[in-house]
């Protein structure tokens, strides 16, 4: 059979506009069919390549073009972050130490400005007099306003025993004012743990982190042999962490098979956490306040659904989504929530927060030293010690 050139020629032509057509629709961000956002997008990259009064560096212009990107969804948990910033991030979540403050912030939907969620116990953060809801305004002379936390988190870090100035509105009296802070080195050890009489334990949770189930069973079994028989579980000022970790502490108080939490995606896919079998029935008091958050909440939720412990002091922060970090090749990430969390009454936390079942307000000159204060000074510890007592 004879086909003539010409029309070989155009059928390579026609599969080639095919082609490349089904590429475009394949890798066109805006979807398939979005062909209008894809040439504005491309002609607005071309125009400012071309009229910008300065060359243009491509790598920052694909770095904002993320950025923008993530920030666009209002969220302020998902942040895009350029190769030095990941580097920064994954090595306060991984490593056993960093040299910073000692602060966990979180982004204000509402006024978009950083605010704390808690410093870390016998931070230098906590030893400044930062506490939950103050919010930075700048870091060394330069606005945060609007940067994504992990960027803000960077600036912070540095060397040990140099300084970091910012300019904080206060929560408690609304007034602006600068803090110097010196940089240490903060210790990984997210568990403490005495006992406050003889029969009541008290453990301390900073954060959940790689080792603190480990810890935490070590604290537990360790006043268990003290004779103790009642607990204060103290989560004031603990910002979250590794959500199995939390899942595995609360499993310890509760029986096999019941539900710990569960996340709902977009989709309504769900995954359920449960618990297996629990190795105590002791009588529990939480402490919490405006600084517990996330992982916290989880622990917090599941104990007072199933009625097994009494929450005592301020309502928690209300952080119940989930993120999961997305590594680019070279080596920038994208992190991005991706689900809610509920407790096992069906409740989501997510910027609601739990409220106490005893409400004790505590001054913010007191939290900010909080790791200092005697149980005479603490009016939370001090009527949790009540409560436990009573039973």
């Amino acid at each position: 059979m004879y086909i003539k050139k010409s029309v070989l020629i155009i059928c390579a032509a026609v599969l080639i506009m095919a082609v490349s057509i089904g590429t475009i629709m394949i890798v066109n961000p805006f979807g398939a069919l979005q062909f209008d956002d894809l040439i504005k997008f491309n002609t607005g990259v071309a125009v400012l390549n071309r009229y910008y009064y300065e060359d243009v560096d491509s790598d920052l212009l694909l770095d904002g073009a993320l950025a923008g990107v993530s920030y666009s969804v209002e969220d302020p948990y998902t942040v895009y972050m350029d190769k030095e910033t990941a580097e920064s991030f994954m090595e306060s979540v991984e490593s056993d130490d960093y040299t910073g403050v000692g602060l966990y912030i979180s982004n204000d939907s509402e006024d978009n400005r950083v605010t704390v969620v808690s410093p870390l116990s016998g931070s230098p953060a906590e030893k400044a007099g930062l506490v939950s809801g103050d919010k930075i305004l700048e870091v060394d002379g330069t606005s945060v306003l609007g940067e994504n936390i992990d960027e803000v988190a960077a600036k912070m870090k540095g060397k040990e025993g140099t300084d970091v100035k910012l300019k904080v509105l206060k929560k408690s009296s609304g007034e602006t004012v600068e803090i110097t802070i010196t940089r240490a080195t903060i210790k990984r050890e997210t568990v403490t743990s005495k006992m406050i009489d003889d029969k009541i334990g008290y453990i301390q949770v900073t954060q959940f982190g790689v080792n603190t189930f480990t810890e935490f069973a070590e604290a537990f079994n360790g006043l268990l042999e003290k004779n103790m028989r009642k607990v204060v579980i103290d989560l004031r000022n603990n910002p979250g962490g590794y959500v199995d970790v939390a899942v595995r502490i609360a499993d310890s108080f509760l029986d096999g098979d019941k539900e710990i939490v569960y996340t709902l995606d977009k989709y309504g896919k769900k995954r359920d956490y449960t618990a297996t079998e629990g190795i105590s029935k002791l009588p529990i008091v939480l402490l919490t306040n405006g600084g517990s958050a996330s992982a916290s909440e989880i622990l917090v939720g599941a104990l007072k659904d199933y009625d097994l412990a009494t929450v005592v002091g301020e309502k928690t922060f209300g952080k119940g989504v989930t993120q999961i970090p997305y590594e680019f090749f070279d080596g920038s990430i994208m992190k991005i929530t991706d689900s809610r969390y509920y407790t096992p009454s069906g409740a989501c936390i997510d910027k609601q927060g739990i409220e106490p079942d005893v409400t004790v307000k505590m001054s913010d000159e007191k939290y900010s030293r909080l790791s200092e204060l005697t149980p005479m000074e603490d009016e939370q510890l001090k009527k949790a010690i009540e409560i436990l007592q009573s039973k």
